[in-house]
């Protein structure tokens, strides 16, 4: 592979664009493991944990409002390049999909605290109010997108690395 192209690393992300960056990773990293370990559990048993999940998810979701707004309103450097139009192309729209990926687990996971009855067990502390899982439709679409999203997730950080290692550029600097 040839690494000719390099990229202006000088120009960063706004201030406010790199900490909702890095909280919203922080807050995936967390959210995503706690959801598949709920899965296994019984109403009764993960209600507190419902509470964070829904919270950190709640932080996500507006989190990401805001820096879908600075997307269109603050700079931001030029899409990375390098040797290959597919790859260049590939990057944008994983960066995209994770817009919609979050906006998609927020909705859905809405949706499940309301038509799962999570939201009524626990304001009420009764978690007999709480659907059995397979007759929550949103939930089953919840998971999906989480799954895509930790895919994608993964190809980002392949990607970083390999701008790391094959382009030699240290691309974190525009998010640091």
């Amino acid at each position: 592979m040839n690494a000719k192209i390099q990229n202006d690393l000088s120009k960063k992300f706004s201030k406010g664009t790199i900490a909702i960056h890095w909280l919203t990773a922080l807050l995936i990293l967390i959210l995503f493991p706690l959801g598949k370990y709920m899965t296994g559990l019984e109403p009764a048993e993960k209600m507190g944990l419902i509470k964070i999940h829904a919270v950190f998810g709640i932080i996500i979701f507006i989190l990401t409002i805001i820096r879908s707004w600075l997307f269109f309103k603050a700079p931001r450097p030029a899409d990375l390049k390098t040797d290959s139009k597919i790859n260049d192309k590939l990057a944008v729209w994983i960066h995209n999909a994770f817009y919609f990926l979050l906006f998609g687990i927020a909705i859905s996971g809405i949706a499940t605290m309301v038509l799962g009855g999570y939201g009524e067990a626990l304001s009420s502390g009764n978690s007999e109010l709480i659907i059995n899982r397979e007759e929550i439709l949103p939930l089953k679409g919840h998971g999906i997108m989480a799954l895509i999203l930790m895919l994608l997730f993964a190809m980002h950080v392949i990607g970083v690395i390999k701008h790391r290692i094959v382009m030699k550029e240290n691309t974190l600097k525009r998010v640091l």
